[in-house]
C-alpha cells in the first residue's frame, strides 16, 4: 500500500490551524509571539545592501502604537475630550405648536397622509373598487405634492431674516 501525502498535508494544516485558534485569546500588541517560528520553516534571508553585505538589523520599538503616527482625530491622552464633559444642564426648548389658522398647512397634512393611506386600503381591502375610487386617491396624494411645492418661498434671500437654519 502506498501512502497518501495529501494525509500528512492535513495532519499539518490541522497543527497550524491548531497553533493560530491558541493564539487567538493572546494579546494582539504583543510582538514576541511573532518572532517564534516553527522548527519546520526556514529563517527569512536577511537583507543586504548595495555591496552584498547584511544590513544592520533594527530593532523594533517595544511600544508598537509608539510607531503610529500622531493624528489629529486620535484624543489626547493628557485632558478628557470635550465631548465627554457633561454638565447635565441642557434641556431642550418645547416644540412650537402647529399653526391652527393655516389652511394650506392642513391641506398638504391632510393631502399627504391620507391620500397614501386611501391607496393602501384600496389595495389592501377594496383591490376591485369602482376605477374612480383609485383616481381620487392617486389625484390626493398627487395634490399634496403640487400644494407642498407650492409652499416653497419664490426667492430666497441670503440675507434673510426669518431663516435661522437647521433649529436642532
Amino acid at each position: 500500500m502506498s501512502s497518501d501525502s495529501r494525509d500528512n498535508e492535513s495532519t499539518d494544516f490541522d497543527a497550524r490551524f491548531a497553533e493560530i485558534i491558541a493564539q487567538f485569546d493572546d494579546d494582539p500588541l504583543d510582538s514576541s509571539a511573532l518572532d517564534e517560528r516553527p522548527e519546520d520553516t526556514a529563517p527569512e534571508p536577511k537583507p543586504r545592501d548595495a555591496e552584498g553585505e547584511p544590513a544592520p538589523a533594527l530593532d523594533p520599538p517595544s511600544d508598537p502604537l509608539h510607531s503610529l503616527p500622531t493624528q489629529w482625530r486620535m484624543p489626547s491622552t493628557d485632558e478628557p475630550p470635550a465631548l465627554m464633559e457633561d454638565d447635565g444642564t441642557y434641556e431642550p426648548p418645547p416644540p412650537a405648536p402647529l399653526p391652527a389658522g393655516d389652511l394650506h398647512f392642513w391641506a398638504i397634512l391632510t393631502a399627504m397622509v391620507g391620500g397614501p393611506l386611501w391607496l393602501l386600503y384600496l389595495f389592501l381591502f377594496d383591490r376591485y373598487a369602482r376605477p374612480l375610487w383609485w383616481v381620487l386617491a392617486c389625484a390626493t396624494s398627487a395634490a399634496g405634492v403640487v400644494l407642498l411645492i407650492l409652499r416653497q418661498p419664490a426667492n430666497r434671500d441670503e440675507q434673510d431674516e426669518d431663516d435661522d437654519g437647521a433649529v436642532l
